[in-house]
């Protein structure tokens, strides 16, 4: 169905204003049932997040966007299966929406906003999740997974808007229609577990072309050969002292054409897409009652398929800084992505002057406001945006914000079985 431009504003409208019925419902109805703590069975949540951005000068043109997420989700978690195991079922639908501000106005490489993509209905996550208590603790996920979820995850970076900070940009680019993020998931399988109380390892094998051509398609399962699949291991260490340190590997099993491939006569599809991550994220210090916390991401990725073969983010976050807000956190985050040899070589051919990076730069505050609404305003600037040496640096100004509820319900006693303590998740 082909829609006009007003009819999908009318459309956002729409979702918007049901949004806001729905989160004011679910809060007289988490009011109304605070009686205080029970066992959790049943979770559903809803969340809404909408921002508007423009960019003020530089980049391909200088004009307003508005971006929109709605979220639907529901979990139910059981440990009444059987002894020192729990079952745990994730269900999560959403609807992406408004404009484009890196494709329509910026046009760099690592996307200003986490939330932009296509106007469409997504089926993002569905698994079934059997863990395993004692000293390994080990889970077996499967389902539509999203990798992002347990696989180079953020801690002090996801306060950012700004994409490469929730996964690097040189492995947000890779695949056929890249790899089984948000908001196109696949089919895949994780295993997860832990070495002591510090260290943890999971391993996962994931569709390695995920959705189809149609980014708007509400769910697609394609499971063909010749798509390979995307392999991917991470170890990673947590302490009192860490927040987080981690070392990552990832490899596609199809063969992929270089990037030179359309200018060749006769191209040969080459294996080797692969890459490899490290983080760490550390507690700097305390200046009064306020707390820094820092990290530092490097991410390689194969400059034959890739245009970026170099991720480098950084950031730095202050949070409980102000006594009357302790909730409130600020901070800088840098991103460089530097262009291989090869897709500038491509470029030149082409007669595009292409930048040996691009680097972007972000200042933002996250506020919330009540149990249920946060702004998060912010200032981005980019540097050789698209690594493109035709377009102007790019200065991008915004305001988000999140609308979030959750609701849960007591998990039904079964007969001559008293349950034990369960756990509902919402989200990774």
């Amino acid at each position: 169905m082909n829609w006009s431009v007003e009819e999908r504003r009318n459309c956002r409208r729409v979702v918007m204003a049901v949004s806001l019925l729905a989160l004011a419902a679910l809060g007289r109805a988490a009011r109304a049932g605070d009686g205080g703590e029970s066992q959790t069975g049943l979770a559903v949540s809803i969340g809404y997040t909408g921002e508007i951005r423009r960019n003020t000068t530089g980049g391909l043109e200088v004009g307003n966007a508005y971006l929109d997420l709605l979220d639907l989700g529901a979990t139910w978690t059981t440990n009444n299966l059987f002894s020192d195991a729990h079952l745990t079922t994730n269900l999560s639908v959403m609807h992406v929406g408004g404009d484009d501000i890196s494709g329509d106005f910026v046009g760099d490489l690592h996307g200003v906003s986490n939330i932009e993509a296509p106007d469409a209905w997504h089926l993002y996550e569905f698994w079934t999740e059997m863990s395993f208590g004692g000293s390994a603790n080990t889970s077996l996920r499967m389902g539509l997974l999203d990798i992002n979820a347990d696989f180079d995850t953020p801690v002090t970076s996801s306060l950012f808007v700004g994409s490469p900070h929730g996964i690097g940009t040189e492995f947000s680019q890779t695949g056929g229609n890249g790899p089984s993020v948000w908001p196109v998931t696949g089919l895949g399988l994780r295993v997860a577990g832990e070495l002591g109380e510090a260290l943890r390892w999971r391993v996962g094998a994931f569709e390695g072309t995920p959705g189809d051509d149609d980014e708007t398609s509400f769910a697609a399962f394609d499971v063909a050969r010749g798509e390979g699949s995307l392999l991917i291991g991470e170890m990673e260490y947590l302490s009192d002292r860490v927040n987080k340190i981690s070392l990552g590997l990832w490899s596609y099993t199809a063969s992929f054409d270089r990037l030179e491939s359309g200018l060749t006569t006769d191209p040969q599809p080459q294996h080797g897409n692969r890459g490899v991550y490290a983080l760490v994220d550390l507690p700097l210090g305390n200046v009064g009652a306020a707390r820094i916390d820092g990290s530092l991401r490097v991410g390689l990725a194969d400059a034959r398929f890739n245009p970026i073969d170099e991720c480098v983010g950084a950031t730095v976050v202050v949070s409980r800084a102000f006594a009357r807000r302790p909730d409130d956190a600020f901070g800088l985050g840098v991103a460089y992505g530097r262009t291989g040899d090869l897709y500038r070589t491509v470029q030149s051919l082409a007669s595009v002057p292409a930048a040996s990076a691009e680097t972007s730069y972000e200042l933002t505050y996250r506020a919330p406001v009540t149990g249920w609404l946060a702004l998060v305003p912010s200032v981005q600037f980019v540097s050789n945006p698209g690594a493109d040496l035709a377009l102007r640096d790019a200065w991008v100004v915004g305001l988000r914000f999140e609308l979030s509820h959750e609701k849960s319900w007591p998990m039904v006693a079964q007969r001559d079985h008293r349950p034990g303590p369960s756990v509902a998740r919402t989200s990774e």
